[in-house]
């Protein structure tokens, strides 16, 4: 599932197609990106909680737990590292530019117009002028997927965080019957975030705090992981059980 809902957020590529079509001025766009002016309205507080947002949007400590616990469940091996290698390489660099064409059309579209982004509809206001309804259908396609894709991942992350800091059994591919709490997280996890909504909360707010703590938890949830993924000696005792795993699944 997660396969298909990436594939299908690709479709957000039509951001960077529409800003073509948009034929902006280039330079000026150009020099907005490279010499920025906090408007007098805002402060350079506010500007630097935008970084920290940014910055924790780009490394949230769920999809630690998210991928680790996915190349477990599917037995990943050294053989997978170059698919993982072909991930960041490429993933995070298409991200990164995805998300600079998206504040790109909206500089275009929207900034002149004074328009302020309240909603996640509003940001297809620039590909449907660049492109009438059918980039319009695209962009619905690319945002419900990337959405979609989002919800599991974070989904699949509480499961997996809270049944293995228990040792419950866990596992995405397990049936109910047999990982009942994991499952059971999962779903208590989607209906207090619908409960959440159902508030009347304002959802664009609620991600901007949530990515903010999600900055101040990074040395939390990296840190670790750097200095044990830097230890020879966890790296030669977890290849030594892998190996005796292997060779007693062979021998059974």
């Amino acid at each position: 599932m997660e396969n298909v809902t990436g594939l299908l957020g690709l479709s957000l590529v039509i951001f960077a197609v529409s800003l073509f079509a948009l034929k902006p001025d280039w330079g000026q766009l150009t020099h907005q990106a490279l010499a920025p002016v906090i408007p007098d309205t805002e402060s350079a507080a506010t500007c630097w909680c935008y970084a920290i947002a940014l910055f924790g949007a780009a490394m949230t400590p769920y999809e630690v737990f998210f991928f680790s616990s996915g190349a477990v469940e599917e037995k990943w091996t050294v053989k997978d590292l170059g698919t993982s290698r072909l991930n960041v390489l490429v993933g995070f660099p298409l991200g990164g530019v995805l998300s600079v064409a998206i504040a790109a059309c909206a500089a275009v579209v929207l900034l002149p117009g004074q328009i302020e982004v309240t909603s996640l509809s509003q940001i297809t206001m620039p590909v449907l002028a660049a492109g009438g309804q059918l980039a319009l259908a695209f962009t619905i396609v690319g945002i419900a997927a990337a959405t979609f894709g989002a919800a599991l991942e974070t989904t699949l992350s509480s499961g997996y965080t809270l049944a293995q800091f228990f040792g419950w059994a866990w596992g995405k591919f397990r049936r109910p019957a047999d990982a009942a709490r994991f499952h059971v997280v999962m779903l208590i996890v989607v209906v207090a975030c619908a409960a959440v909504l159902f508030t009347g909360v304002d959802p664009i707010l609620v991600t901007e705090y949530s990515v903010v703590f999600s900055a101040i938890a990074l040395p939390l949830t990296y840190l670790p992981i750097l200095i044990v993924a830097n230890d020879p000696d966890t790296w030669a005792s977890t290849s030594t059980v892998a190996s005796s795993t292997s060779q007693r699944r062979s021998t059974s």
